[in-house]
């Protein structure tokens, strides 16, 4: 209970102007669409995954990208649009995720990716990861690396 207290005051910590009118404008696009039935996108993601790799050494049996059956090429992202995507996204952005289906410690540029995103601060960050990478000690600037055994 007091993790979850931690993590909501972290996460309002990280509220700017921009931030809040941006969730307004999403919010207003989702009824303008739902009473006019036109789809009209305003505002840009409260929230990012970045995959830093499509790669993965585990071989999950239910994964994809363990069983290598991708039907996209298997990469590293790369430092350069990493890094524009981020510039682009981060004054609007609250919630930034470092996985969707590859094993992100792969990427040799993945340490790089989180000091950069952690210089721009004010960004929740959650990282899905093995449990023994709670040992790691977390980033000093109010970053939360969420934990999770789900790979």
């Amino acid at each position: 209970m007091q993790a979850r207290i931690h993590d909501g005051l972290n996460l309002l910590s990280k509220l700017t102007f921009k931030r809040v009118l941006n969730a307004v404008l999403i919010l207003s696009s989702y009824y303008f669409s739902r009473l006019t039935k036109m789809h009209r996108p305003w505002g840009k993601p409260l929230a990012i995954a970045f995959e830093p790799t499509t790669a993965c050494n585990l071989g999950c049996p239910e994964c994809p990208s363990g069983l290598m059956q991708f039907t996209r090429p298997t990469g590293n992202l790369k430092i350069d649009f990493f890094q524009s995507m981020l510039d682009e996204l981060a004054p609007t952005t609250t919630y930034i995720t470092f996985y969707f289906q590859g094993e992100p410690f792969i990427n040799p540029k993945f340490l790089e990716m989180v000091q950069k995103a952690s210089a721009k601060k004010n960004i929740h960050n959650n990282l899905y990861q093995c449990p023994f990478l709670a040992r790691w000690p977390c980033p000093k600037n109010g970053w939360v690396w969420t934990l999770s055994t789900n790979h």
